[in-house]
């Protein structure tokens, strides 16, 4: 629910929902169909905002067609940045190709050998992992399918490379996995019932003054641990968001502010709360850490 000032104009608002249409279907891969909603409402979608998208979608379509040279080129490019993440999807790439060459059969045996060369700036993190696999060469004769190491051909793992891929290229190009819109639309389906019984109750006893503020809803929603993104805090009162030198105050009541906010709002040694009733000594707030 938000405050019908936000909005510059009607103009602006409508703007700012293609945008997140256009953003959705780039992030879903529908290059064509964002292309022809760019034109058609006359969007002015800059190179460096698609370019993302466009290389995202590329490497996930060779990876869906069982390519793994394109996620792995992009991985030994950004080969820092990722270590800077704690991710291993550059390991998982590798020892992927390596189950291939395994699934090739005796044929494949001196390649495999050859390529696990590329395992050993992971030796020190994935040391079980990699035993496993050079382990499982002992049964290449017999067909590693018919041996304990057929778990190592579970087409999954394709699943999850992409996953995984998504997951990291995301992280370090600054995009969430999932679009805005879609996140938005999946909340909004979880709060409209609640809201609706609100509407309902308020109706029928008549107090539509309870919910005076267009921009707050009336109660708290609780969408899940799935909507749970990150620890970054916003005061409501100074629409700002907290820092070290102005951090979030827990109130008696329950209720969060940052620290300017407590400030401004003590009158005569006293706080009230701005959204209950209740008087307190603003000492009593304890600062909290998400």
């Amino acid at each position: 629910v938000v405050s019908d000032s936000v909005w510059e104009s009607r103009e602006k608002q409508q703007q700012i929902l293609q945008m997140a249409m256009v953003e959705h279907l780039y992030q879903q891969g529908m290059l064509s169909v964002a292309e022809e909603l760019s034109q058609e409402s006359t969007l002015n979608v800059d190179l460096d905002f698609k370019q993302p998208f466009l290389e995202l979608n590329r490497i996930l379509e060779a990876l869906h067609e069982q390519d793994l040279r394109p996620a792995l080129d992009w991985a030994i490019s950004n080969r820092q940045r990722l270590l800077e993440l704690n991710s291993s999807l550059e390991f998982k790439l590798h020892r992927l190709h390596f189950i291939r060459l395994l699934a090739g059969g005796p044929d494949k045996q001196l390649e495999a050998l050859s390529y696990a060369r590329h395992f050993q700036p992971f030796a020190r993190l994935h040391q079980r992992e990699i035993q496993v696999m050079m382990g499982s060469l002992v049964y290449l004769p017999l067909g590693i399918e018919n041996s304990p190491y057929c778990h190592l051909l579970d087409a999954r793992h394709w699943t999850e490379i992409c996953e995984t891929f998504t997951r990291d290229a995301c992280a370090l190009l600054g995009l969430s996995v999932e679009s805005p819109l879609s996140v938005s639309f999946a909340s909004g389906c979880v709060a409209l019932p609640v809201l609706m019984n609100i509407k309902a109750v308020i109706e029928q006893r008549q107090c539509t003054g309870v919910w005076s503020h267009k921009d707050e809803l009336p109660i708290e929603i609780e969408l899940g641990m799935k909507c749970w993104y990150h620890s970054v805090f916003a005061c409501p009162i100074l629409r700002q968001q907290t820092t070290d030198s102005n951090p979030p105050i827990k109130l008696i009541c329950g209720h969060v502010i940052s620290r300017d906010a407590l400030n401004k709002l003590i009158n005569g040694g006293k706080l009230k709360c701005p959204y209950c009733p209740m008087e307190q000594n603003p000492a009593d707030g304890k600062r909290i850490i998400f």
